[in-house]
């Protein structure tokens, strides 16, 4: 089998399969890339998140071709791709660090986005990205001039990310802080106690032989890193996120590198004692409580051993059970505990060695600048320094005595008071910047926190008690070389030998006198060394017994001496008591003087001292001197509202014990004084008449919303304020304030609202009702109270008679009518309507009311509603649901509420469609389609036309006014139906469905319309309706009143007319009577046009109108005379009467002289022709033949 695997074509059939299997991949990538180059933003992540792990997991061969295409990314304008890129660059280099050449510089870039999400991000990967490059340069033999190209951008995307921690965003610089933390991990050395991590990397696995890093450069730039962490946490501008970050950073850094354990618990004691000031109370609980976690964890580390103690206390402080503690100290055995403190010591003598070899070099630079020498061949004498550990314990005992002693004084408030006040303006800005109240420490442990801060002062100063501790002079010794410190420790360790067997009898036998003088027997140079390592108890009581000799040689003490009191007389003892009345007197006297001094106080700068005696007598004083300051304050009260309020407090201060100083007893308890103060200062301004004192309103707002406590007197002048018309916007809206910003009574303010919303004057019960409701809808406080309120006085009108409760006292009704009015019915509803608006699922509970409610309510609710149904809408979901379910009972107010929701504005398609339903299903009254007329199609219209045409005439105005679109609100709207077409609608409406007269009216409303029905639509009307067969009834009379109303319309009238005749009008007797009348509006024109009727119709016409014949004859006379048209005979014998069609007998008939049978149009005035039939007939002809002559005798008379 194995022969068959390194067979030759196995080989090729691998590597065709491998061949094929990087084939596909690559076009997986190259299509992914396509894709990515028109996808959005999240897909665009999603194909980044693809390729990485097709080339990190996947094809890893394939990463050097396309990781260029991929980075290309990195530019893109969504920050959510550059996150996702920056993510693709850290998880390469976690797998392929040998990579990071090509993609530092994008990195970089990355860096400085402009995206704060970006930024994170970067710094986030290159905290992991850092710790491999640094291991795997080290790892490097030869290093090329691309790494350390990559590796000197890497340094400086360190550095920008250091600058970064002074950035803007919060999220930065807590990203910041933990990418310093793995630098300083990565740039220090460990020890024996650090934690240890799986792939641990420190500076000593950086090889000393490497030029690139250097071990001494990265050294010392991890400790300014660190320097720099333990400056920013103790910035006194930190935020809660960063303060919480760094803590955690300084801990790890301690317990991995345990030798900066104590900075770090230095650092964390200093914000112990002096948290920001910028912190809020939840925040400052928070760092107190990770303070306590942070310490916990310390403790459980063994290098924090020597600082036990202090961070047992300081948890102590933080809350931290004892239990909690002893559990977290570790376990160690008794040699481990002598070792740590033996290594503690050495580290403290090595620094206390190291300050001693600096004072040393400092005293004899100052011998030598001072040119004192010894005179040569004497022995020279011992060099003297200054003891500083003596120094320091004297410090340390005078502090503990000046504590003492202020811990005692600040017990007594008027002390401190006094010690505040007198030094408030010397303390600095920065101070009060500075300091800012820890609300978790008790009152115990402020005082001894202020007096071991104070103490400190003092023994700087060798001031106070603690002064007696320090002695005339500076404590000195005598300077202690190299070769004497070898020999006191020598002498330490032979005195432990030789006395091990003793020890064992005499357990306390090292606490004795020993004399360990510089000077002695220094031993044998070959046990320096093993001196050095021995028991670190050996040096320490060499050195301690040292300290003590020279002690008792300088004199000094340890034991405080207690301070002696002088005892002084009492006043008491030595004066004679003044009379009662006398006192008082001068007392009263003092006052008045301090009170008239306002100006000068001012001009001496000392107001506010003085401001501070008057409220501090008003406030601990008799009743007279309260008078007389009050009368003062009262007096100018806008100017000297400050000093009310400053003794208002002060009457606070003494009711709550903040004082110190007592308050007057009263029998009607401690709150009395502050009551009755507050009260006269109310009612004093009530009283006020509002004309003459204009700061009235303002002063009494300042009055109710400043006091400190509010009592209920106070309270009950605000319900009778509100009762006042002049005051009862003040008062309502300084319940309102108050039940905003006193949570804890805020229902007191809110029934005080409550009782005024349902009072019976109606001024008052709108002010309430705006307040209430500004509560509910805009402060959204106590809703469900206000709601449950409208509810119940809503229920009220259920009831067959009004119940009691509406009259009780406090609503201001004085008779009980025992039935329901409109006045009552508008109290109930008023609030709810209000409150519907903004709660509408209500409105069922409004619908239900209703229905129950008697005739005369129902009339009220319907004249109530308007205002809330147009502040809720036509868009509201609730109300559309209404008025499709429409309870039964409920339909006139449905048709109401659509009314008002259309009455100023065009229905909404949501509405028509709600209407439209309603109107199939339940409520066929077509009146309930008249507010949405205009959104129902043409059809819909016309079918409902009839029906609403025999309404009301001011609802059929209402109707036409909609439909043709009169009124601002309909504006450029699209109207379903035209003007043309709906009095052309209302001319075919059939008479058998709808009166005639109804008809008749319907017409006149729309043509009083002058500016919709001009003459150009009146026109296209007449033209549509001589169109129509037969002829609608109204035709004529339509007619006549366009012309009444346009006169322009004559000639169009006139050729209608004409039309007329071919569509047979005689056929229709109401439009034949009709066109008659308009024939007489339009003469003489009209004559032409009713000549050319038939003669049986003319001679009808001339029956109807007989005053149209002389005219009509005259007209056909000039017809032929002009030979402008001709006459037919049958016309002009209805003309001249002589027509068979016409009823004329013949004896009515007068024959006249200028008449010519053969002309008879000659003469130009009509004749009348009487001839009687018989002598006609009887006549011999030469008697007939005698009237032509003399019709052609009298021709020419006639023409003269």
């Amino acid at each position: 089998m194995e022969n068959l695997l390194r067979g030759s074509g196995f080989s090729e059939t691998a590597m065709l399969f491998t061949d094929e299997k990087i084939a596909n991949a690559r076009t997986k990538i190259v299509e992914a890339l396509n894709e990515s180059q028109t996808a959005t933003p999240s897909a665009k992540c999603e194909i980044i998140a693809k390729l990485q792990e097709l080339l990190l997991h996947s094809d890893v061969e394939l990463l050097n071709e396309f990781l260029e295409n991929i980075l290309v990314l990195s530019h893109d304008s969504n920050q959510d791709v550059r996150k996702a890129i920056a993510g693709f660059i850290e998880e390469m280099c976690k797998q392929h660090i040998a990579l990071l050449p090509k993609v530092v510089g994008v990195l970089f870039t990355l860096l400085r986005d402009t995206s704060p999400n970006v930024t994170k991000r970067v710094i986030q990967g290159c905290g992991s990205i850092y710790r491999l490059a640094l291991q795997w340069i080290c790892s490097l033999d030869d290093i090329p001039e691309e790494v350390e190209q990559a590796w000197n951008t890497l340094c400086l995307v360190k550095a920008s990310i250091l600058d970064m921690i002074d950035d803007n965003n919060d999220g930065i610089r807590t990203n910041a802080i933990k990418f310093l933390e793995g630098v300083v991990i990565l740039q220090t050395y460990p020890d024996e106690d650090s934690m240890k991590r799986e792939n641990d990397f420190s500076l000593e696995d950086v090889p000393l032989t490497m030029k690139l890093i250097r071990r001494r450069k990265l050294e010392d730039e991890a400790t300014k890193i660190f320097e720099l962490l333990l400056e920013f946490h103790g910035a006194m501008h930190i935020s809660s996120v960063n303060l919480i970050a760094c803590t955690g950073t300084l801990c790890i850094i301690a317990k991995l590198r345990p030798t900066t354990m104590t900075r770090v618990i230095e650092a964390l004691k200093n914000l112990h004692s002096n948290l920001p000031p910028t912190l809020t109370n939840s925040q400052v609980s928070s760092v107190r409580k990770n303070l306590k976690m942070q310490f916990l964890n310390l403790l459980k580390h063994r290098a924090s051993y020597e600082h036990q103690a202090s961070i047992a206390q300081i948890l102590v402080d933080l809350g931290a059970s004892n239990g909690e503690i002893t559990r977290a100290i570790p376990k160690m055995d008794k040699q481990e505990k002598q070792r740590r403190a033996k290594r503690a010591l050495e580290s403290a003598m090595a620094g206390s060695l190291q300050q001693a070899a600096k004072r040393s070099k400092t005293a004899e630079q100052e011998a030598k600048r001072s040119g004192e020498k010894e005179v040569d061949g004497k022995q020279p004498g011992r060099t003297m320094e200054i003891d500083m550990e003596e120094l320091n314990e004297q410090k340390v005992r005078s502090t503990k005595l000046n504590e003492q002693f202020l811990v005692e004084a600040l017990q007594k408030v008027d002390q401190v008071v006094q010690l505040v006040i007198s030094n408030m303006d010397k303390v600095s800005e920065q101070t009060l910047q500075a300091s800012k109240p820890t609300g978790t420490l008790t009152v115990e442990q402020y005082i001894q926190k202020i007096a071991h801060t104070l103490a400190t002062q003092m023994s700087d100063l060798k001031v106070g008690p603690g002064a007696s501790a320090f002695t005339k002079e500076p404590p000195m010794k005598v300077r202690i070389s190299d070769e004497e410190e070898k020999s006191i420790i020598l002498a330490g360790k032979r005195k432990a030998a030789g006395g091990d067997t003793a020890s064992t009898e005499q357990p306390d036998a090292e606490d004795g006198p020993q004399d360990a003088l510089p000077g002695g027997d220094g031993g044998e140079e070959d046990d320096d060394d093993e001196a050095l390592s021995e028991d670190d108890r050996q040096k320490l009581e060499a050195t301690r017994k040292l300290r003590e000799t020279l002690e008792r040689v300088k004199g000094g003490t340890t034991e405080p001496k207690l301070r002696q009191r002088i005892k002084m007389p009492k006043l008491s003892e030595i004066t004679k008591p003044l009379p009662k009345a006398t006192k008082e007197t001068f007392l009263t006297d003092a006052v008045g003087r301090i009170l008239r001094a306002e100006r000068q106080a001012l001009i001496g700068g000392v107001s506010v001292q003085r401001q501070r005696i008057i409220t501090a007598f008003g406030a601990s004083f008799v009743a007279p001197v309260r008078q007389v300051i009050l009368d003062h304050i009262l007096e100018d009260l806008p100017k000297r509202i400050e000093l009310a309020f400053a003794w208002l407090f002060e009457e606070y201060s003494l009711l709550q014990g903040f004082a110190p100083f007592t308050h007057v007893k009263h029998d009607n308890g401690p709150q009395y004084p502050y009551t009755q103060l507050l009260v006269q200062l109310i009612t004093n301004l009530t009283e006020r008449p509002k004309d003459v004192f204009r700061p009235k309103e303002s002063l009494l707002k300042r009055l109710y919303l400043e006091a400190p406590l509010m009592p209920a007197e106070a309270t009950e002048l605000l319900v009778r304020m509100c009762e006042l018309e002049e005051l009862a916007d003040c008062g309502m809206q300084i319940a309102k304030d108050l039940l905003i910003r006193r949570p804890p009574r805020e229902r007191t303010y809110l029934n005080i609202l409550l009782r005024y919303a349902y009072h019976e004057n109606g001024p008052i019960r709108e002010k309430a009702i705006e307040y209430v409701m500004n509560v509910f809808a805009v402060h959204r406080v106590l809703t469900e109270d206000i709601e449950a309120r409208a509810l119940e006085w809503l229920a009220y009108l259920e009831q067959e008679n009004p119940p009691e409760v509406m009259f009780a006292a406090e609503y201001g009704r004085a008779e009980h009518p025992r039935t329901w009015n409109e006045e009552l019915a508008k109290v109930c509803l008023a609030l709810f309507l209000e409150v519907m608006v903004y709660d509408q699922t209500l409105l069922q509970r409004f619908s239900e009311v209703y229905i129950g409610a008697n005739s005369e309510m129902k009339r009220a609710v319907i004249r109530a509603i308007e205002g809330p149904i147009r502040k809720i809408g036509p868009d509201s979901e609730e109300l559309l649901r209404l008025i499709e379910q429409c309870p039964k009972g409920s339909e006139t107010i449905i048709i109401r509420i659509i009314y008002i929701l259309t009455e100023k504005t065009l229905p909404s398609p949501d509405l028509v469609e709600r209407v439209r339903t309603l109107h199939h299903t339940k409520v066929s009254d077509v009146r309930l389609l008249i507010p949405v007329i205009n959104g129902l199609t043409k059809k819909e219209i016309l079918n409902a036309l009839p029906k609403l045409i025999k309404l009301n005439p001011g609802v059929v105005k209402e109707v036409f006014n909609r439909l043709l679109g009169v009124g601002a609100e309909f504006g450029s709207a699209e109207l379903p139906l035209t003007p043309t077409e709906l009095l052309v609608a209302l001319h075919t409406i059939e008479t058998s469905k709808v009166e005639l007269k109804f008809i008749v009216k319907a017409t006149s409303l729309c043509l009083a319309e002058k500016d919709v029905y001009t003459h150009d639509v009146l026109g296209s009307v007449m033209q549509q309706l001589v169109e129509m067969t037969p002829l609608p009834t109204l035709l004529m009379r339509t007619v006549i009143q366009s012309l009444t109303l346009h006169p322009r319309l004559f000639g169009f009238v006139t050729n209608l007319l004409q039309r007329l005749i071919l569509k047979q009008v005689w056929k229709q007797k109401v439009v034949w009577d009709g066109f008659l009348k308009c024939a007489q509006r339009l003469t003489p024109q009209s004559l032409g046009i009713l000549i050319q009727l038939p003669a049986p119709q003319l001679q009808d016409a001339l029956n109807i109108c007989p005053e149209f014949r002389e005219p009509m004859l005259e007209h056909a006379r000039e017809i032929m005379e002009h030979q402008i048209g001709h006459v037919s005979q049958p016309i002009m014998d209805v003309l001249l009467g002589i027509s068979p069609y016409s009823a004329t007998e013949a004896n009515d008939l007068q024959i006249v002289g200028n008449y010519s049978e053969d002309a008879p149009m000659l003469s130009h005035l009509p004749v009348k022709i009487k001839q009687e039939k018989k002598e006609k007939d009887t006549e011999p002809p030469a008697t007939t033949a005698a009237p032509p002559a003399a019709v052609s005798a009298a021709t020419p008379a006639s023409k003269d």
